[in-house]
């Protein structure tokens, strides 16, 4: 998997710039968004956030029928707003279930296999590509990332599908037991992951080579992930469910006072 992304990463430098900057600052952005204040703002965040796994879902299933990813980004987006709190839960398990399978299943991931991207890859020094040609390799990158994916889930013995279900059983059952919590650690997890996308693509235009530096310092990078993660949901929990408490004592308040109003100008 490493592989197919240093293949993009050599395929990246020959995009068009605004094909790089405008994605990644986008990224960059609506991560902090999420990582610091997705909490606060669930009832915004979540129906997007269901409708891009919903759509990324679809595609992983049914990558030959688009319109199945589209009907199924949207019956996500409706869910993540009428059932806030079974999605955030959903959606912290399936973030939970993704990174143990990226985990536990790593030595089979590390498996050099042909791939499409590199068979388009002709250097950094090619010529610029056009609009059409970095969707391609875009497309042929996620295409490469779901076979490998499947590749190594088959390879997987029945123990290590085990703690990759804890992991995402755990996770799902955490996020319904406990709503705030949850909810702050999926989109603290979720935003950390933005940033650190949206930041690969602008140093990737800058001419930065960071999946290969990643790749070697991996341990310290999971160590600033996990860190990131746990700043972000204890922020939300303490500034959020402040800001939510203040907002029902309002309300609590403008209710208490309209009947008062209302009890007075009956007494009259």
């Amino acid at each position: 998997m490493l592989e197919i992304l240093k293949n993009f990463e050599q395929a990246a430098t020959r995009f068009s710039p605004v094909a790089l900057i405008v994605p990644g600052l986008i990224l960059v952005i609506l991560g902090l968004f999420v990582w610091l204040g997705g909490l606060g703002f669930r009832r915004l965040v979540l129906a997007p956030l269901g409708m891009l796994v919903g759509g990324l879902g679809g595609l992983a299933l049914w990558p030959q029928y688009p319109e199945m990813a589209g009907l199924l980004a949207l019956a996500m987006a409706l869910a993540a707003a009428f059932v806030q709190r079974g999605f955030a839960a959903l959606l912290l398990g399936a973030l939970s279930l993704s990174m143990a399978f990226v985990v536990v299943a790593r030595p089979f991931l590390a498996e050099s296999h042909g791939t499409l991207i590199a068979a388009g890859v002709s250097g950094p020094d090619g010529p610029r590509l056009t609009n059409r040609e970095g969707l391609d390799v875009i497309r042929a990158t996620a295409i490469d990332l779901l076979d490998a994916g499947r590749r190594a889930a088959g390879q997987l013995a029945a123990p290590r599908w085990a703690v990759i279900a804890a992991a995402g059983a755990g996770s799902l059952t955490l996020g319904l037991l406990f709503r705030h919590l949850g909810s702050a650690l999926s989109c603290a997890i979720l935003g950390t992951t933005m940033i650190f996308s949206g930041l690969v693509l602008l140093l990737v235009f800058k001419g930065s080579t960071p999946v290969t530096y990643m790749e070697h310092r991996a341990g310290f990078f999971a160590v600033v992930f996990v860190a990131m993660a746990t700043f972000g949901t204890a922020e939300q929990l303490v500034l959020c469910r402040r800001a939510d408490r203040n907002q029902q004592a309002r309300s609590a308040g403008s209710k208490q006072n309209k009947r008062k109003s209302k009890s007075g100008w009956r007494n009259r």
